[in-house]
């Protein structure tokens, strides 16, 4: 008892409350900015990914030939090694004055479809390598390596070894 008379240490209804407010937060911001990465179907794979590279110039296709270890400029993330490398003339889809639409080829342009290996798993939804980075179909992808910096579109994913 206190100097008034009065029992020391007594919880009230409102403490309850405000404590069990704290947990629900804290509980809902842990649902909201938790792992992104639903279940990991298996730990890690072989897979290998292939980009369309549009309209680039020679020596670009020349520099991605060289191959090697690419990765990411914004967090220098490995995204695997570039194992194959075709290209073929570009095409710029035109209309010609009487309306007719047409595919000509762009002088001195190419159209590289990169094959790249890369170390992860997949997941429910998507391929993610070991750093976390997403692999999806239609994805943009900067490329960067020591010989070229491009981007390009993801055009297939498929694992390769499990």
């Amino acid at each position: 008892m206190d100097k008034n008379g009065k029992i020391a240490g007594k919880i009230s209804i409102i403490d309850i409350l405000v404590i069990l407010l704290v947990i629900v937060v804290i509980a809902g911001i842990a649902v909201r900015y938790g792992s992104k990465i639903t279940t990991a179907v298996r730990s890690s794979e072989k897979f290998e990914y292939t980009m369309r590279i549009e309209s680039v110039r020679k020596y670009t296709v020349d520099a991605l030939e060289k191959k090697g270890r690419i990765t990411d400029k914004k967090s220098e993330k490995d995204l695997g090694n570039i194992v194959d490398v075709r290209y073929e003339p570009a095409k710029m889809q035109s209309t010609t004055a009487n309306g007719r639409v047409v595919m000509p080829v762009m002088p001195d342009r190419y159209t590289c479809y990169v094959t790249i290996q890369a170390v992860g798993r997949e997941s429910d939804d998507n391929y993610v390598l070991d750093d976390s980075t997403e692999l999806s179909v239609g994805r943009n992808v900067e490329l960067y390596s020591k010989y070229v910096k491009t981007s390009g579109t993801i055009e297939s994913v498929k694992v390769i070894e499990k």
